[in-house]
């Protein structure tokens, strides 16, 4: 199952009068990568919202951003306390240090903690605060699950596209290492033929250094393992259970054994398919770096 790590959802729920709306963005990231942005009075719901993303998304930065609006007529409360304890504060600073002035208004209006929003003093139940967000994320995690998957659509059409090109490749250097021990054969003799115009080779001997050179540049089971995991990357990405960690071990594979492959072999046509399959790994690479 192929779902993108790229995804956008929102929520908002109401009550009484205060309107909770939840905004989650998220982009590609090798673990879980949560930021939540709240309120300071709410700051004590990043847990739950937390919890709430742990259970439908496992890999990838998550930026979680929630605001509070207040539509009722009187949205802030003063501390008549605080107010009284910067006025003490003010005027015992004013008799040991003789300042002329004194606070006025606007200066008191403006101390920290003057001003409280209403919002937490209007619901501060927490049980239906909890309820409130979890109506916004259930929503907004709904739309980030249905833009990732449809990402995620494009993702798998594109990197089937590009496997069927690696599946290509490794056809043909499949082909062409059915015929590597004639052509040894057939490569050694020309040449010992140059180096000894009179006849003078071993027909034995020949056939014994062959053996050992084929037995040396064989590249059967790296072909069968390559085969193998294409096999894998197709069945994952048709698979029910998220595959992105898989696939990328899967290319770490793949592009061991098209090194080994474009080392070991000597034939020119191999090696270069051997360095077609290097390159479209990296474009799948690429691809998978985005699947969840």
């Amino acid at each position: 199952m192929i779902l993108s790590m790229t995804g956008y959802g929102s929520g908002s729920a109401q009550k009484e009068g205060l309107t909770i709306s939840v905004e989650i963005r998220t982009v590609n990231h090798r673990f879980l990568d949560l930021h939540v942005r709240l309120p300071r009075e709410y700051l004590f719901l990043e847990g739950e919202i937390q919890k709430l993303v742990r259970k439908v998304l496992d890999r990838g930065r998550v930026d979680i951003s929630a605001t509070v609006q207040n539509s009722s007529s009187a949205a802030f409360t003063i501390n008549t306390n605080l107010v009284r304890l910067y006025m003490e504060a003010a005027e015992r600073l004013k008799e040991e240090f003789k300042f002329q002035e004194s606070l006025d208004l606007k200066a008191i209006l403006n101390l920290p903690g003057i001003l409280q929003n209403r919002d937490s003093a209007q619901v501060d139940d927490a049980e239906a605060m909890s309820g409130l967000i979890d109506t916004c994320m259930k929503a907004a995690l709904e739309g980030v699950a249905r833009m990732r998957s449809h990402e995620g659509d494009a993702l798998q059409a594109e990197m089937t596209s590009i496997l069927s090109v690696i599946e290509e490749s490794a056809q043909r250097i499949h082909d062409l290492s059915l015929n590597s021990a004639a052509e040894h054969m057939q490569k050694l003799n020309d040449r010992l033929s140059q180096l000894l115009p009179h006849g003078g080779v071993d027909p034995q001997r020949l056939a014994q250094e062959v053996a050992l050179l084929a037995d040396k540049c064989d590249i059967s089971e790296e072909i069968a393992r390559l085969e193998s995991h294409i096999n894998q990357f197709h069945s994952l990405m048709t698979g029910n259970e998220k595959a992105g960690k898989k696939l990328d071990f899967l290319l770490q594979e793949m592009q061991r054994e098209a090194n080994t492959i474009l080392s070991k072999s000597g034939n020119l046509d191999v090696s270069s398919n051997a360095i077609s399959i290097k390159a479209e790994i990296e474009k799948l690479r690429e691809q998978v770096q985005n699947v969840e």
